[in-house]
């Protein structure tokens, strides 16, 4: 709506930052299907041809990851080309609330948090964003849009300190965010958080029901490793044991920050047209994707419950029930273990946003 303000001879462009690559392939392939044209800028793929392409006003809408946004001296010289600012008509800072991590660790509060290690693919490996305000406001006053469903109001005051942007020149638009389309089941887990041993009860042996017949679901674990551990126990419940090695498996397949393009590509459109029901996966998947298909989300260990939040949230977005399953940890090391310790707990601290409050 905002883009048809503009008349279509000015050739107006939108710049939006996104926290994945994958998202922003997801988003491209949203605007392409609705007539606009869009591109993902990608270290490996941004060469002058697209530099020249952009300048010349050829995509309504540039998506870009924010190490190509800082870091990138091509893209560098496309901001500040004066015909590319005539035609910057907004810039999307998506996932906002993700800013508020990467300042974790620029000011080394990451190092003590507990919580923010909880997640291995939450960005952490970004400790540079702290200088995006400095890139932000190099503009002739093009407004800039902050999104994000989850952001907690400790991480709105830190994220425009982070970006040098007066409160006072922000207009917030806030809304009730409700999905009370989905079920959430928390289960004390009874082996350890390394095992995953507690999934066995989540599925049935192959012989009483086909994995055709398994509702669409996403495992998150914390860490890279744990997805492949958490396939093995699914194939052990399934009675297929070994089939976590099987790279075309119709029942399970992994995702995670490290996870090759190609087999990223195949695993999500694998996933969407049924395929198979399971991907085992950390946070680098799904991050503001609008899959319909996901029926149940499964998260292994206590979090961080705003991360928490954006994996539950991604079953049910057709509107018709979604579950999620919670297995927590009934005791963890420095953690929050009793009603003692969450009463006397610092409430703005960033390790008491675990879902500690929830065992």
């Amino acid at each position: 709506m905002y883009y048809h303000l503009f008349a279509k001879s000015k050739k107006a462009v939108v710049l939006v930052l996104n926290p994945l690559d994958a998202l922003g392939d997801n988003q491209v392939k949203e605007k392409i299907s609705q007539k606009y044209t869009a591109i993902n800028l990608k270290k490996l793929t941004f060469d002058q041809d697209v530099a020249d392409d952009i300048l010349k006003g050829k995509y309504n809408f540039v998506y870009l990851s924010p190490e190509v946004f800082l870091n990138n001296q091509m893209f560098t010289d496309v901001y500040h080309n004066t015909k590319f600012q005539d035609r910057l008509a907004l810039i999307v800072v998506d996932e906002a609330h993700m800013i508020y991590s990467w300042g974790l660790v620029a000011n080394k509060q990451a190092k003590k948090s507990s919580a923010h290690k909880r997640h291995q693919d939450r960005s952490i490996f970004r400790p540079s964003y702290g200088d995006m305000g400095r890139q932000l406001m190099a503009t002739e006053d093009t407004p800039i849009l902050f999104l994000s469903a989850t952001c907690r109001p400790k991480a709105v005051t830190e994220i425009l300190k982070s970006l040098k942007i007066p409160e006072e020149t922000v207009n917030f638009v806030r809304a009730e965010l409700t999905r009370p389309e989905i079920r959430i089941v928390r289960y004390p887990m009874q082996s350890s958080l390394k095992s995953a041993k507690d999934l066995m009860s989540m599925f049935g042996r192959k012989e009483d029901i086909k994995s055709s017949e398994i509702v669409p679901t996403l495992l998150y674990s914390g860490t890279r490793n744990a997805t492949f551990q958490v396939m093995k126990v699914v194939n052990n419940a399934r009675g297929t044991s070994g089939e976590e090695y099987n790279p075309r498996s119709q029942l399970i397949r992994r995702y995670h920050a490290c996870t090759g393009d190609m087999d990223k590509e195949d695993t999500i459109t694998g996933y969407e047209a049924g395929k198979f029901p399971c991907i085992s996966c950390t946070m680098a998947l799904g991050l503001g994707q609008n899959w319909k298909r996901v029926r149940r989300v499964i998260h292994m260990g206590r979090g961080d419950p705003s991360c928490i939040c954006q994996m539950i949230g991604r079953c049910g977005r057709d509107g018709k029930p979604g579950l999620a399953v919670l297995f927590m940890e009934p005791k963890r090391k420095f953690g929050l273990n009793t009603l003692e310790a969450i009463a006397g707990a610092d409430k703005e601290s960033n390790d008491f946003a675990t879902f500690n409050a929830l065992l």
